[in-house]
């Protein structure tokens, strides 16, 4: 998997516990003193001073993660990089929540690292979740295609297909959502030819147009990484019911299976 950052240096868990413990009290130290009303930036920048001056080997902010497949690629910034081992994803949210940590273990995946940790400022009293991964790249690229409720309604849909699994056999599965989303965005002519405004109806008027990816005029597509799928089937029926999409190409990423579905 082509993926292009700093050169990082991965430890066990003890060691980053130990470094952790020491980030940790300057952690609480700038909120102590800042508070908890600042922007996530204003943290970042407070808590990279503080590590600098503390004397840790390297403290990096922003730190740049791109990945590719062929023509397209993503850059992704990591808020927090310590001594080229530690990442840290800051948040100054009203809490910790799951898409927060989705984030970090996909930096985790990316830069072959197996410790992160989420802390956010926003709280009464700092915050803060340890994220750990035992999965390697090659165990990443061990999935399981399940198709059995997929259909080729269309010459697009069929390229749909073999784009995803073109992206399955180069990065592996439990990445974001969304990088699988952008990249078939991109093999499809982009942002201006993938995304359309479309009417939605109830009882009968309009109620207003909303964009969604479309593969053409009549063929949504969707990919998600859930899993617990009988929710999400559910909203997306209800796409079909309320506007003129005919049908939507769904792709959800369960751990170690993809699960490709047609709804029509």
């Amino acid at each position: 998997m082509p993926v292009k950052t700093v050169e990082m240096r991965p430890v066990q868990e003890g060691e980053f516990h130990e470094l952790d413990y020491l980030v940790m009290k300057h952690a609480f130290g700038a909120q102590n003193s800042l508070g908890r009303f600042y922007d996530e930036k204003i943290y970042r920048n407070d808590l990279a001073r503080r590590c600098l001056a503390a004397g840790f080997e390297s403290v990096e902010t922003e730190v740049p993660v791109t990945v590719s497949h062929k023509d397209f690629s993503k850059t992704y910034f990591m808020d927090l990089l310590i001594n080229r081992s530690a990442v840290y994803e800051l948040k100054a949210a009203r809490a910790i929540h799951g898409n927060h940590k989705r984030q970090l273990l996909n930096y985790l995946f990316l830069c072959q690292l197996l410790f992160g940790k989420l802390i956010n400022f926003r709280t009464p009293q700092v915050t803060h979740e340890f994220a750990s991964t035992t999965l390697n790249r090659e165990q990443r690229h061990i999935c399981d295609i399940i198709c059995s409720e997929w259909k080729k309604i269309d010459a697009e849909s069929g390229r749909l297909k073999l784009i995803m699994e073109d992206l399955l056999e180069d990065w592996g599965a439990f990445l974001e959502a969304t990088l699988y989303m952008d990249a078939i965005e991109h093999f499809f002519g982009g942002i201006e030819r993938v995304e359309t405004p479309i009417e939605v109806r109830q009882g009968g008027l309009a109620v207003g147009r909303q964009n969604f990816k479309m593969l053409n005029e009549n063929t949504a597509f969707f990919v998600t990484a859930i899993k617990h799928k009988i929710d999400c089937r559910k909203h997306l029926t209800s796409l079909l019911e309320n506007t003129s999409i005919h049908s939507i190409q769904w792709i959800n990423l369960d751990k170690h299976d993809v699960e490709m579905i047609t709804l029509i």
